[in-house]
């Protein structure tokens, strides 16, 4: 988005649309990355704010005092960012700092948990073992460090939200400088304080496992 009312049509905000309004209500919108297709569903069709729930990961707490510049999901499209924030839809947002950077997995788990569990295990092994964020951040000694997978923890809330436990929390207000301002008197969320990483891990090798 380049303002915030740019409507970025896509293919993937008209399918939001479409399925919000098709009254299997509420849609759950699990976005990965930044919102910008949810962004533009909301424009092309304000009447389904009230019809859909957002699960998304980004940035710090709300409460954090730092700017959210770090969060790429975030800073990729701020306009979308602060729509998110500022348009009522029910919201449960997952900070990624903190929360969901607990979400590391390691390469040994890698090895005995994922690798060989069918064409999926195999594959997501060896994105692992050849990621191209190692040599872009000039990682070394890859063998022993940890990997944080931070969108799985959208999918984490559909699944089970007892694994990633929320509190409800005024909706903030996405300054010039991207840090979050508290208002009490906005709309609320539900914003993400704690998360089971163990057992998160656990249901994922073990539907990984059925894959065998």
């Amino acid at each position: 988005m380049t303002a915030p009312d740019d409507c970025v049509k896509t293919e993937a905000a008209e399918a939001i649309v479409d399925l919000a309004k098709s009254g299997d209500s509420p849609l759950y919108v699990a976005a990965m990355g930044c919102v910008t297709n949810v962004a533009a569903a909301l424009l092309m069709a304000p009447e389904i704010v009230k019809d859909m729930v957002v699960i998304w990961t980004s940035g710090y707490p709300s409460s954090a005092p730092h700017s959210n510049r770090p969060s790429l999901n975030l800073v990729q499209d701020v306009h979308a960012s602060r729509l998110l924030f500022d348009c009522g839809v029910p919201h449960i947002y997952l900070p990624g700092y903190h929360v969901g950077a607990q979400l590391n997995i390691s390469l040994p788990e890698m090895e005995q948990f994922v690798r060989g569990r069918g064409a999926m295990g195999d594959y997501l092994y060896h994105l692992y073992t050849n990621n191209p964020l190692h040599k872009m951040f000039a990682l070394e000694d890859t063998a022993r460090r940890t990997w944080v997978i931070w969108d799985i923890i959208n999918i984490a809330w559909l699944i089970n939200p007892e694994w990633v436990p929320t509190y409800l929390t005024s909706s903030p207000i996405l300054t010039e400088d991207l840090h979050m301002q508290t208002d009490p008197n906005r709309h609320a969320m539900a914003e993400a304080h704690d998360v089971q990483r163990d057992d998160i891990f656990i249901d994922f090798y073990d539907k990984l496992a059925t894959l065998s």
